[in-house]
């Protein structure tokens, strides 16, 4: 978890630098597409659905231009009349006239809002999401029976995330996060996609956003995938995230470091059908830092042991002294002295003594 990456993100955000940043912090416009429709694998719908679950930027109700439904019947397509109904959370119904039966197959069709058409005038981009959809999806032939389902949880890691914060739009964090996941029995699993999720953390709402302008579709995560989310812990940020979020009065963001009780809450987007997983505990943590480094001093000498004490120092002998002149020598040395006479008479210079 690099400091120096952080102080970048957050460096980013403040300068509004990049597409994704810019669109988040100003929060401006319309999303373009067409929604979302909750279906199954291969476009799969249980038969007691009450219609086709669908959410969007701009709301079906009174638009009913804006849907239209055929029944495939062999080599025909026929017009099925229908209508649109609020429902919770965001989601609204596209209501077919007639119950539907296992084996039928359907194609709906949904546009864009108007508002997103005018924003899609002045857009100068080429990879845009398309204005028309039309999605084929067919009954299944036994009912969705919800009855069980349990919380699964990954390992703690250590990751960098962009998480929403006040003022900044986002901020790159460094952190400790545990992934989740539900488990459904098999013969769920395929309509995974129609069901929706929520998120508890010590019996508290769960519903953080990488940016604050990112939309989250209902019953869906920060994590995008059915029945997955993550929790997770601040461990890092930069000095300038920092000072920019408690200035606004922010939080830190995540949970706090210890033990967290989770749940999650499974249901079909008409609530007729709601379980929970059983809690579990998860540990938060943020890794610690390393010890600084201790100085190594010189440990002082140690006594020698007495058996290895040395023996006593020989005195020496002083060093011989320098003199001038001649010195008298070794007896028998007279021609010597005779010399240094005669040398001492030319130099008038004391020599020898």
């Amino acid at each position: 978890m690099r400091a120096a990456w952080m102080v970048i993100v957050a460096s980013a955000a403040l300068a509004v630098i990049g597409e994704r940043e810019a669109q988040a912090c100003s929060c401006a416009g319309t999303r373009l597409g067409t929604g979302r429709l909750y279906l199954g694998a291969d476009g799969r719908l249980p038969p007691e659905a009450r219609g086709f679950a669908w959410t969007g930027a701009e709301p079906l109700a009174g638009s009913t231009d804006r849907v239209t439904v055929v029944r495939v019947e062999k080599q025909r397509k026929v017009p099925v009349k229908h209508s649109i109904a609020g429902g919770e959370g965001g989601i609204e119904w596209i209501v077919p006239a007639g119950k539907f039966k296992p084996g039928q197959v359907y194609e709906v069709t949904v546009r864009e809002g108007p508002l997103a058409t005018e924003k899609r005038k002045v857009i100068k981009a080429a990879d845009l999401p398309p204005s028309e959809t039309t999605t084929a999806v067919t009954i299944a032939a036994a009912p969705l029976k919800l009855t069980q389902a349990t919380l699964q949880a990954g390992a703690p890691a250590e990751q960098e995330l962009s998480i929403a914060a006040p003022g900044i739009c986002a901020e790159g964090v460094g952190a400790t996060g545990v992934a989740l996941r539900v488990e459904i029995p098999p013969e769920v699993e395929p309509l995974r996609d129609h069901l929706v999720f929520a998120t508890r953390v010590d019996g508290q709402p769960w519903a953080p956003r990488h940016d604050n302008c990112e939309q989250i579709d209902p019953g869906r995560a920060w994590t995008g995938g059915a029945g997955t989310d993550l929790v997770f812990t601040v461990c890092q940020r930069s000095p300038e995230a920092e000072k920019i979020v408690t200035s606004q009065g922010g939080s830190v963001g995540g949970l706090a470091p210890g033990l967290h009780r989770v749940e999650i809450e499974v249901a079909t987007p008409d609530r007729k059908q709601v379980i929970t997983t059983a809690a579990i505990d998860v540990m938060l943590a943020c890794a610690a830092s390393p010890a600084e480094p201790v100085a190594e001093t010189e440990a002082p000498a140690s006594e020698p042991p007495a058996s290895e004490t040395p023996a006593p120092a020989q005195p020496q002998e002083p060093p011989p002294v320098a003199q001038r002149g001649c010195a008298v020598g070794e007896p028998g040395s007279a021609w010597v002295i005779g010399a240094c006479l005669r040398w001492r008479r030319r130099r008038r210079a004391s020599g020898c003594r």
